[in-house]
């Protein structure tokens, strides 16, 4: 080809251009070097048993032409290990997809049991609910059941002890009804597990302060509310300087990893008494 009939720069060519492969960076050992072809050859589809008699002869002498020995079996063998793993990757696809569309199905479930105003409207959803659960919602719904099985004695005692006014303790046949168990069930758990309290007793100051003048810890099966109340039934009922002005017992559960002087505000339950007043609740 001449000078004039180079391509300029600026001219659109159809002329390949080709880059020649680092050759050191090929299979210099036997082994390697098969290997390398039977990727290749299993990748570009040429020795698959789908492929016509004929296809693969044409394929196998191109091979051989280019100086390329493929192992029919060994790439057999290559290519049903990449379509194991291709199936195994669209199946663990499918699952987490079906896990994540159950999951949101279940959260909008128990949002509406949660918002429902009475025992029998949530029977009314769990009942629908049940009958209409796509088979991934029920197995994760198995799966947490079991998963749940270890945490609800503490999920029972936690709803018995109450968490301040906004939350007060449970008793017994209240818990059973949420959980659709006994209250035999709800009783012997509360029994067998009792939680240990912190409590403390204070005392009105001049200065709109509280002074702390009684603590100690106790194990109980009562509700936060029931200590609190005890605990200042029989404090002050035993101390007449007690009895003259306002006190107060506030109530911890010693699991919240509580402080050396626990917060009142974080109390889970508390309980009044103004001076020279009756303890009658």
């Amino acid at each position: 080809m001449s000078d004039e009939q180079q391509p300029h720069p600026d001219e659109q060519g159809n002329t390949g251009h080709y880059e020649r492969a680092d050759a050191s960076k090929f299979p210099t050992t036997e082994l390697g070097q098969r290997a390398a072809v039977e990727g290749m050859a299993a990748a570009k589809g040429w020795t698959g048993p789908g492929l016509s008699k004929s296809v693969r002869e044409h394929n196998r002498r191109a091979a051989a032409r280019s100086g390329l020995e493929i192992d029919r079996p060994r790439a057999d063998v290559l290519r049903d290990k990449m379509l194991a793993i291709f199936a195994e990757m669209e199946e663990a696809t499918e699952l987490r997809r079906a896990n994540q569309e159950a999951a949101h199905g279940l959260r909008e479930l128990a949002d509406r049991y949660a918002e429902a105003e009475s025992h029998e409207e949530r029977d009314a959803i769990a009942e629908q609910a049940g009958a209409s659960l796509t088979l991934a919602e029920a197995g994760l719904i198995r799966r947490v059941a079991k998963a749940m099985e270890r945490a609800l004695p503490e999920m029972i005692v936690a709803a018995h002890v109450g968490d301040g006014e906004d939350a007060p303790g449970m008793a017994a046949p209240e818990i059973a009804r949420e959980l659709g168990c006994t209250s035999r069930h709800a009783y012997q758990v509360i029994r067998d597990n009792p939680w240990e309290a912190r409590w403390v007793l204070y005392r009105a100051t001049g200065d709109a302060q509280w002074e702390p003048v009684h603590s100690g810890t106790v194990q109980t099966t009562d509700t936060a509310a029931e200590l609190a109340y005890h605990i200042l039934a029989e404090r002050v009922g035993d101390d007449v300087a007690l009895a003259r002005t306002d006190v107060r017992v506030c109530v911890w559960w010693t699991a919240d990893e509580l402080d050396d002087e626990p917060d009142p505000d974080e109390a889970r339950a508390t309980d009044y008494r103004e001076g020279d007043t009756p303890l009658n609740h």
